[in-house]
């Protein structure tokens, strides 16, 4: 569900097909919020990565649940950033000599990541590079506050 008040969330099943939904309607959110193409290409991009790294990896070897995206807008007064956090409920497995590039394309695409390991699931916690607010120009901004 996305509004143009600068909220989205969605829960899937981890399966691979729902993955497409999800990006669809991640795009529509950002389109929304006139989201500039480039940092909206990245946003999506790095989500992505971290729902398919929950899809791939939080279930295997057990019963399938569900991937939670919540995402928010953060303005400050002349610039604002997207945050949004991918939420699974399965177990942290580590690589085991995988040479995936997952962590690198989320950190390339974003200002911040995070990931914090529980019991409870893994939540991987993304921030968007700093982007101007609508109808301001594209340089010399500051940091969203």
């Amino acid at each position: 569900m996305a509004d143009d008040t600068g909220y989205y969330s969605i829960r899937f099943g981890a399966d691979p097909v729902q993955l497409a939904f999800f990006r669809a309607g991640l795009d529509r959110w950002l389109h929304g919020l006139a989201w500039p193409e480039e940092a909206r290409v990245d946003a999506i991009l790095a989500v992505s990565e971290a729902c398919t790294n929950a899809v791939k990896h939080a279930y295997a070897g057990a019963v399938p649940g569900d991937v939670e995206v919540v995402g928010r807008l953060v303005a400050g007064p002349s610039s604002r950033q997207v945050v949004v956090t991918v939420r699974d409920e399965g177990v942290w497995r580590p690589d085991q000599g995988a040479t995936g590039y997952g962590m690198s394309v989320m950190k390339g695409c974003m200002d911040k990541v995070s990931i914090h390991r529980d019991d409870s699931g893994t939540t991987v916690t993304l921030v968007s590079a700093s982007v101007p607010l609508p109808g301001a120009a594209a340089e010399g901004y500051a940091a969203a506050e």
